[in-house]
């Protein structure tokens, strides 16, 4: 095996540069593993734009969508995990200190002390602490899931942003014949059109601006029912127009406009639930607390997901039952990982979902 990994590292605003790194000696209860695929999440994105993020500590190897093969592993963390050189697995971006008040109640995703693509590069253990690299150190409270070793690497590494769809029609309360709407046709939107698809809905209905026409298509042919245009058309009048009237039983915000938070509240329908799953910097304004009060209406925000829906997530991935090849609109090598984040970080060249790909 190699003696270094060459990784992409986050150093400033807009800046990644390529680095190589030591393998460091694997112990009892840790692991190497060889990366094959990572996606960019939104989140890597935003440290992009902006010089980093509340969770991520720069400068630091990014990728925390991971698929890979195990390369080593000591003989605990073989049998903790149930692994063996070669398997193929999906690597969450948590890793638990299982110390904290989060972890201890089960809130793990709330526990920032440690995490996948997002941990300094001088950290005295390793720097391979990402998945826009080579290889990747594999952390003795890694949250690790064992895979088809057939299946497709590339669309493997969707399993964050369907994971996420999955969990956030469950938190929607989302029954058989529901209807659904889904505000923003990004790689969190399209999946939860696949989520409320599995779940049974029987109206889905996406929002997106103009400039979405591809991924609003793209969102048709994954289950949505109907497809409106937030800029150019009244969306609670077209939407009651197809819903006769009752609006939504629940709205799902994956748009990262702030204003899109008053919208859901406006598409609610009665004891309807708005799933928040935004991030943004800037006031929502026109927020109509009426709309609130009078529906009845369970707002809840929404932060990752947990074990089981990554599971769930990788089983339907697995299962081939949706095109979700056409939800990767770029792969890049690792070399190329500059490209790649300023692609999806603003939007260029009809970006949906980037993938980092080893060959």
């Amino acid at each position: 095996m190699q003696q270094y990994s060459t990784a992409a590292v986050l150093t400033a605003k807009e800046k990644v540069e390529i680095m190589k790194f030591p393998i460091p000696e694997i112990g009892e209860r840790e692991g190497l593993m060889k990366i094959e695929s990572c996606g960019v999440c939104g989140f890597d994105s935003e440290a992009y734009r902006y010089g980093g993020n509340g969770m991520y500590q720069l400068p630091n190897v990014l990728g925390h969508e991971i698929i890979g093969r195990v390369e080593a592993l000591g003989d605990e963390a073989a049998r903790i995990w149930g692994l063996k050189p070669g398997d193929r697995i999906a690597v969450e971006e948590y890793i638990p200190c299982r110390q904290c008040d989060n972890c201890l109640t089960g809130n793990y995703r709330q526990c920032f002390e440690t995490r996948y693509g997002a941990m300094s590069i001088h950290d005295p253990r390793t720097a391979l602490y990402g998945g826009f690299s080579e290889y990747m150190y594999l952390h003795p409270h890694s949250i690790i899931h064992k895979i088809d070793s057939e299946a497709s690497a590339e669309l493997l590494q969707l399993f964050i942003p369907i994971s996420n769809g999955i969990d956030w029609v469950h938190v929607g309360r989302v029954q058989v014949g529901d209807t659904v709407v889904i505000q923003g046709p990004g790689p969190m939107g399209l999946a939860s059109v696949v989520a409320a698809k599995e779940a049974g809905a029987g109206n889905i209905i996406i929002t997106g601006l103009s400039k979405d026409e591809r991924r609003l298509e793209i969102a048709r042919e994954l289950g949505a029912d109907h497809t409106f245009y937030a800029d150019t058309q009244d969306l609670v009048k077209e939407i009651k127009e197809v819903t006769n009237g009752k609006l939504a039983n629940a709205v799902i915000n994956a748009s990262t406009s702030p204003q899109q938070l008053a919208t859901a509240v406006e598409l609610a329908g009665e004891r309807a639930t708005v799933v928040h799953s935004g991030s943004d910097h800037r006031p929502t304004q026109d927020m109509i607390a009426t709309n609130i009060t009078y529906k009845l209406l369970t707002i809840k925000g929404v932060l990752g997901r947990p074990k089981k829906a990554v599971g769930a997530a990788l089983k339907l991935i697995e299962s081939g039952k949706y095109p979700l090849d056409k939800m990767i609109s770029h792969a890049f090598s690792v070399d190329e990982a500059a490209r790649a984040m300023d692609i999806h970080a603003f939007g260029k060249d009809g970006c949906i979902h980037v993938a980092i790909v080893n060959e």
